[in-house]
């Protein structure tokens, strides 16, 4: 049993308070300072810089689209993957296992398609404006991080991204 595991079980135990796995919604219990006085929140879960949403776990941040799988299946597959490719949709529905070399193609497959280089230019007008950091931008183009550090590094489409840097 993996350290994630014993987290889950842990977490199930004293925290769950709910879980909706057609939205993906988590409600819990959040013990206070003092003893044997609990809060409750609703819909559970942080947005990291990535997209992905997670939530505190036996205090540790855990992934909450992993919990989510664990909690309906029973097991946990090596990887988690978001079906539509969108990583805050956390509906049981979304999620399948995968593996790390069929998450990693997955993902190549739906970030990394050809930019026009009309779009190009206005991302590069984005940049200059300098009114949305990187993961705005990426979210605005639906292209990854990496892309748009790509261009912006001049690593990729050169000739467009020379004339605005």
């Amino acid at each position: 049993m993996t350290q994630e595991e014993i987290d889950f079980i842990y977490f199930k135990e004293n925290q769950l308070v709910s879980v909706n796995h057609l939205t993906g919604r988590i409600d819990v219990k959040i013990r206070t300072k003092k003893k044997d006085v609990f809060r409750y929140a609703d819909n559970v879960g942080y947005l990291n810089h990535d997209g992905y949403e997670r939530l505190w776990c036996n205090r540790r941040l855990r992934m909450k689209h992993r919990l989510l799988f664990w909690l309906y299946h029973g097991y946990l597959p090596i990887e988690v993957d978001h079906d539509n490719g969108i990583r805050n949709d956390n509906g049981i529905s979304n999620l399948k296992p995968s593996d790390r070399k069929q998450n990693t193609v997955a993902k190549a497959v739906r970030t990394y398609k050809q930019l026009t280089k009309e779009e190009v230019k206005l991302l590069c007008a984005d940049i200059v404006d300098n009114q949305l950091n990187i993961t705005q931008l990426a979210e605005k183009y639906g292209r990854s991080r990496v892309q748009i550090k790509g261009i912006m590094g001049k690593k990729y489409w050169s000739k467009i991204s020379d004339q605005y840097f």
